[in-house]
C-alpha cells in the first residue's frame, strides 16, 4: 500500500540558500506539473517583488530563472538549475512523487508519496548515503478509496454527510441547518454527526495543502544523533 512522508532539510542541504540568506522573507513552493521532459521542479511560486526574482538569478544553484507571472502577491518563476541533487535522485530512484514542497530561510519541507514503505525506506537510506540531512517528520498510510483511477479523499459516507451539510445551509452564514437537524436526518449523534464533519473537512483541507492530515510526530533525521531510532528497517519508527 502506498504511503505519505513528511520530510524536511536545511536549506544550506538542498537548495537556494544564497537567496534564503539574502531574502530571509522569501518563501518559495513548487508548482506541481505533470513531468513531460526530463527537467525536474521547473516551476516555483515565491513571494516577493520583482527584485527577488534577481536574487534567485544570482543563486549559485540556479542557471536561469525568468518571471513567467504574478498574482496576489506571488510570482510565477520558470526555473533550470545548475545541477542534480541527490534527494532528487532518491526520490526519482523509488518511484517517489512530490506532492509539495516548500522552502523558506528555515528550510525546506516536502509532502511525499511512495509506493511502499519499503520504497520509503530505500530512499531514506539512499539519502543517509549520500549524506543529506533528511529529518521524516510524519508517515500515513493512504488508504483512501480510488475512484476514476486516483485516490478519493472522502469515504463515501463523509461525501454524503458534507453534501449534505452543504444542501441544507449548515456552512451558511447565517446557518440554515444545525447539526441536530444533519444528526436527525442520518439518525445518528450530535457528537457522530460533528466529528465526521470535521474528518471529513480536515480531509479536504489535507487534499488542497498537499498534507498527507493533521497530525503531530516527532521528527527522525538520516544524520542520527541522539534520540534517532536505529538502523532497523533503515526507516525512523513512529
Amino acid at each position: 500500500m502506498s504511503l505519505c512522508a513528511r520530510v524536511s532539510l536545511s536549506a544550506e542541504a538542498f537548495r537556494l540558500a544564497a537567496t534564503f540568506s539574502a531574502r530571509a522573507d522569501v518563501r518559495v513552493s513548487f508548482e506541481r506539473v505533470v513531468p513531460l521532459d526530463s527537467r525536474v521542479m521547473p516551476y516555483l511560486w515565491m513571494t516577493g517583488t520583482d527584485a527577488s526574482v534577481d536574487h534567485l538569478r544570482a543563486d549559485p544553484d540556479v542557471t536561469r530563472a525568468e518571471l513567467l507571472a504574478s498574482s496576489n502577491g506571488g510570482l510565477l518563476v520558470g526555473v533550470d538549475w545548475r545541477t542534480d541533487h541527490p534527494l532528487l535522485g532518491a526520490l526519482a530512484n523509488t518511484d517517489a512523487a512530490c506532492l509539495r514542497g516548500v522552502g523558506t530561510a528555515d528550510g525546506w519541507q516536502f509532502s511525499l508519496r511512495f509506493p511502499s514503505r519499503d520504497r520509503l525506506a530505500d530512499c531514506y537510506r539512499e539519502c543517509a548515503e549520500a549524506g543529506v540531512p533528511l529529518t521524516v517528520e510524519r508517515i500515513h498510510t493512504t488508504a483512501w478509496s480510488l475512484e476514476g483511477g486516483h485516490e478519493a479523499v472522502l469515504t463515501d459516507l463523509q461525501r454524503e454527510t458534507l453534501a449534505a451539510a452543504f444542501e441544507r445551509g449548515y456552512f451558511a452564514v447565517p446557518r440554515a441547518a444545525t447539526l441536530q437537524d444533519l444528526a436527525r436526518e442520518f439518525d445518528v449523534s450530535d457528537t457522530a454527526i460533528s466529528q465526521r464533519i470535521r474528518r471529513g473537512v480536515a480531509r479536504l483541507l489535507a487534499a488542497e495543502l498537499g498534507e498527507d492530515r493533521p497530525a503531530g510526530g516527532t521528527g527522525r533525521s538520516t544524520t542520527g544523533g541522539a534520540g534517532d531510532a536505529p538502523p532497523g528497517d533503515d526507516l525512523p519508527q513512529f
